[in-house]
């Protein structure tokens, strides 16, 4: 299948970024390769892109699309989890290799959401509840949704998806698993729905699917970690660009960009600093960029993105 993505708020990172001849990036949810295409257009032939992905689609793509910028090494793919970057990079540089800028689009692609096998989508009945994106993550939702208990579930789904009525969603399908193992889209969104009010404004199974996507690839664990590694690979003024898709994963990188632009870090009280905590980010964005209207007519999907930015000092 081809693989469809519309990179989020481009012309903003790429202002952001500001990628100039000779330097080195990288891309790490790489996805339909939208801002890296852009990237290597602005580098010259003496910059490179490290673009990592852990769906096999979008390398798949990427081998297609960028030929002659593999074959040239300005364009250096890794099929990994973006969580591994520290190592990524050691791989396919010097131990002490320094970046200009990282990336990350937290979202889902189109394909990925098209994908019957993934189950991403509450509009494919049939596809199976698997929700990961790669084969190397071997968690499914169909297995949370079958093995954990009630209590676990409803955690997810209040901590993860912010639904009101996670318990009795939870409940709901304890119930129905009882009676036959629940393994479709379909199975799962019928049993949501009956669980739901009948007026809401979003569809009732949204933030379910949302919940059950972060917990079966451990995101807002591996975004937490990541951040201070992607910082530790960029150069100073290097550039730290994260989009994200909802108040989770925003939450985190704000209070990351927060506590790493502060050279002090222990409580107000405290009459002299004990930390030893130096300043290593400068926050660029100190309120979050979002999609121009004009973008959103474009692009539906980008209407609940956030750009945070942060340079390194």
């Amino acid at each position: 299948m081809d693989y469809e993505h519309t990179p989020v708020m481009l012309k903003e990172t790429l202002k952001m970024l500001n990628p100039e001849p000779g330097q080195k990036f990288i891309d790490c949810t790489l996805g339909g390769g939208g801002y890296t295409k852009e990237i290597l257009e602005r580098i010259g032939e003496t910059g490179q892109v490290l673009g990592i992905d852990l769906d096999d689609l979008a390398i798949a793509n990427a081998e297609l699309n960028f030929t002659t910028e593999i074959k040239n090494k300005k364009l250096i793919l890794a099929h990994e989890n973006f969580k591994n970057l520290p190592v990524i990079a050691k791989r396919y540089f010097t131990a002490d290799a320094k970046f200009d800028g990282i990336v990350f689009d937290l979202g889902l692609s189109s394909a990925q959401l098209q994908d019957r096998r993934r189950g991403f989508s509450f509009n494919l009945p049939d596809a199976p509840l698997g929700m990961n994106f790669g084969d190397s993550i071997k968690e499914t939702a169909e297995n949370i949704i079958n093995s954990w208990s009630i209590q676990d579930l409803a955690k997810i789904f209040k901590d993860y998806g912010e639904e009101k009525f996670a318990y009795k969603i939870a409940l709901a399908i304890a119930s129905e698993r009882r009676l036959k193992r629940v393994t479709t889209v379909g199975q799962l969104v019928e049993i949501i729905a009956k669980a739901s009010p009948k007026r809401i404004k979003i569809h009732p199974a949204t933030k379910i699917f949302q919940a059950l996507r972060l917990a079966v690839n451990q995101e807002l664990e591996n975004l937490r970690t990541i951040l201070p590694l992607a910082v530790s690979l960029l150069k100073p003024g290097g550039k730290l660009i994260v989009v994200s898709y909802h108040s989770l994963e925003d939450r985190i990188v704000k209070q990351y960009f927060k506590q790493e632009s502060k050279d002090c870090l222990c409580p107000p009280a405290a009459p002299i600093c004990v930390c030893g905590h130096k300043a290593n980010l400068k926050i660029l964005t100190h309120k979050i960029l979002r999609p121009t209207r004009e973008e959103v007519l474009i692009n539906p999907r980008s209407s609940s993105a956030r750009l945070r930015a942060a340079g390194k000092i």
